[in-house]
């Protein structure tokens, strides 16, 4: 008995630690004073926003004694914060705000490529949206399509001295560009960049929802994200969409409250959540916790033109970034690391050398990603299946976008690529539609295991337009430009055996047709 003395007395300690943490976080949310300003919002939005206000009724905030004031309080000191019935308040929230009670959640989050994804503003696509598809003083392409799904910079009208413009309220006006917003990189007032109802849909913040394929369908999906078309189509989305949502054998229990474990409270198909987040029962019986880092179990990043493997870094100062590459960097090393903050109203780049004090291998996360799956399947039916995965990111690198890239490089060195995106036929649209639509369908139809996408969806796709439409228009500028031995030589030497065979076949033709 005398050897488990200190151990009863370290457990009991670290019992009563945790029952005085959360006796404090209760008591800061069950004030009277905090209470009664709860009570206040909700007599009134009863009248003015029914059916809100019903939506918190229902939610397990409610139950917590979480109400309007508890999250909307604000300090005067805070972006936008304003004076309402007596009562600081502020009505755009972040990940800050959350934090007091959801704290290892916010930090996955916010470290996570969801956070980031309002970095969207400085690429390609968004160029796209707001010069090309709308006006460039309204941007509405981008503001009603990219910026709902990868967030906005938040942001209030000001005048010509620069104050803010207010309501007869008192209200800041909000600049109608960049909200509402629920984008689920969407830069805060206070800078922090997240938003956690893009998932969990205000004012009910349901984790049930959440944990559903259709909640992810509001941005992954469409021509070049078509997660949610392929989770549809494959035997996962397939045993989902069949099965019973409620408690039982062979239901789902999406309701269930609190956390939702694969092989304890449902078994009958896995969702998006389940794969990327959930939480599971391992063979021992022990539970491996979900994570709100979505690219915690990802090894391949099937987003830019040319696909690399994924490590992830943590520095000294907690912040957190993937690297690229087969060899992940050394612990005790440095990285220069590139983050975007919040300046005024707009982004600024910010780039700093940090010091590397732990590395989460591209192979371990997929060994993470592996073990939900062993949840349902063997190990040499995911050995087998990673394998098939592999060839077909592998193949589509090899074959035809890092022949592409190569190409491309050539014609801007030679001043031949000119302004790509002006018109629709030009080369640099085919080139756009051929990776960032078609070859992002093939690899995430293999990844998810949908046949249709892997294949006609896409790797035809990306092989018609390749030799059909891209290397004929490449051959056309080098011709025009006195350069056609070059590019021959050039395209002969990058897309190898037995594709040269294939292009020289579609080249003849194109010939005979002119």
């Amino acid at each position: 008995m005398r050897l488990y003395r200190p151990l009863l007395v370290l457990l009991t300690i670290l019992l009563v630690s945790a029952l005085h943490a959360t006796t404090k976080e209760s008591t800061k949310v069950r004030t009277d004073d905090i209470q009664e300003k709860n009570e206040k919002c909700i007599t009134c939005h009863m009248k003015q926003n029914r059916s809100l206000t019903k939506h918190w009724e229902d939610s397990a905030h409610e139950g917590e004694d979480v109400g309007c004031y508890t999250c909307h309080a604000a300090e005067e000191s805070e972006p936008l914060s304003f004076m309402h019935e007596k009562l600081r308040i502020k009505t755009v929230l972040s990940p800050n705000d959350c934090k007091a009670c959801h704290e290892q959640e916010v930090k996955e989050m916010t470290n996570s490529k969801h956070a980031h994804a309002g970095e969207l503003m400085a690429s390609v696509d968004s160029m796209l949206a707001e010069l090309v598809a709308s006006f460039p003083e309204t941007k509405a392409a981008a503001v009603n399509g990219c910026l709902q799904c990868h967030g906005s910079i938040v942001k209030a009208e000001r005048d010509s001295k620069g104050a803010l413009v207010l309501t007869d309220k008192g209200a800041p006006v909000m600049d109608w560009k960049s909200w509402p917003n629920s984008g689920i990189g969407r830069i805060n007032p206070d800078g922090i960049a997240g938003n956690c109802n893009a998932c969990h849909s205000r004012h009910d913040f349901s984790a049930s929802r959440a944990r559903q394929p259709e909640n992810c369908g509001k941005c992954h999906t469409g021509p070049d994200h078509p997660q949610k078309e392929i989770y549809e189509t494959s035997k996962h989305g397939i045993a989902y969409y069949s099965s019973k949502k409620g408690k039982g054998s062979g239901g789902m229990n999406i309701d269930k409250k609190g956390h939702w474990i694969l092989g304890k409270d449902y078994s009958a198909a896995p969702t998006c959540a389940t794969c990327h987040m959930g939480a599971y029962k391992k063979s021992s019986g022990a539970v491996t916790r979900g994570t709100h880092d979505v690219g915690d179990r990802l090894s391949w990043t099937l987003r830019p033109a040319l696909s690399v493997k994924l490590n992830r870094v943590t520095f000294e100062d907690g912040s957190s970034t993937d690297v690229h590459g087969e060899k992940a960097p050394d612990v005790n090393s440095t990285y220069i690391h590139e983050t975007y903050v919040r300046e005024g109203d707009t982004l600024k780049s910010v780039k700093a050398e940090k010091k590397i004090i732990k590395v989460t291998s591209w192979e371990d996360r997929r060994d993470k990603m592996k073990g939900v799956c062993i949840s349902c399947h063997s190990q040499s039916w995911v050995t087998n299946f990673y394998k098939q995965y592999d060839s077909q990111v592998v193949t589509y690198n090899e074959e035809f976008a890092r022949p592409g890239l190569t190409i491309v490089q050539a014609l801007k060195e030679d001043k031949l690529w000119d302004t790509p995106l002006s018109e629709p036929h030009d080369l640099g649209y085919i080139w756009f539609e051929i990776w960032h639509h078609e070859g992002r369908t093939a690899r995430m139809g293999a990844a998810m295991q949908s046949p249709d996408h892997a294949y006609w969806k896409g790797m035809y796709k990306v092989s018609r337009d390749f030799y059909g439409k891209f290397l004929p228009k490449v051959m056309e500028l080098a011709k025009e430009a006195g350069k056609e031995a070059k590019y021959e030589r050039l395209i002969t030497e990058s897309i190898g055996k037995p594709a040269e065979s294939w292009y020289k076949r579609s080249s003849d033709t194109i010939h005979e047709k002119k």
